[in-house]
């Protein structure tokens, strides 16, 4: 039993360093790689749940320079907030990583925008002359899953994934946190302002 519960925090635990230090997004996806590495099968046992690998993940940012890390969340904290006021006409929410508190260097800053079309956004995009990449990402809202469109761009070296919701509120609101199968916590411009004012200067 000792040995059963041991493989499936080292399970945990490597999943942990994927999301972190390779920048994994996709929990099931580290997971199996995780396991791979590990040899461990697919049993249930000795799977993690999405809960036990968010646990992990506080727990390995906590291993890194305090220092070190503070000054990555600060930055994407900021990029966020930037990104937030230059999408003001959109109605940014932070959530992700830079909300939690587990951002890496290489983790992408997310913002949930509205909009009556996704080409709005495209549109104001394209005549501030910004580069990005047009994607869908399937989300769980309520009882259903469904595909919206996520834009990528990069600001200072940092990926900002953008995903579009309509403007009706109802989906944005209703997405679910695949780690808890909760609502997405998510953060406004003034929350995100008194966030970063918190935080210790570097």
């Amino acid at each position: 039993m000792y040995l059963e519960k041991n493989l499936r925090q080292l399970v945990a635990d490597e999943t942990a360093r994927l999301i972190y230090e390779e920048g994994y997004r996709d929990y099931r996806l580290a997971k199996q790689k995780a396991s791979q590495r590990l040899g461990a099968d697919n049993h249930a046992k000795n799977q993690p749940s999405n809960e036990e690998i968010e646990q992990a993940l506080h727990e390995y940012v906590q291993l890194i320079d305090p220092k070190e890390h503070q000054a990555t969340l600060r930055l994407h904290r900021e990029i966020a907030l930037e990104a937030m006021e230059f999408l003001k006409p959109f109605h940014p929410f932070l959530t992700g990583s830079a909300l939690e508190g587990t951002s890496s260097p290489v983790s992408a800053i997310t913002l949930h925008l509205s909009a009556n079309r996704a080409e709005d956004v495209i549109v104001y995009l394209e005549e501030k002359h910004l580069p990005f990449q047009i994607h869908e990402r399937k989300v769980k809202a309520g009882k259903k899953q469904e595909y919206f469109p996520l834009l990528r761009l990069y600001v200072d070296n940092v990926e900002v994934e953008l995903m579009i919701f309509p403007d009706d509120g109802h989906a944005s609101l209703s997405a679910l946190n695949t780690v808890t199968g909760k609502g997405v916590k998510r953060a406004d411009y003034k929350r995100v302002q008194e966030i970063l004012a918190t935080m210790p200067l570097p």
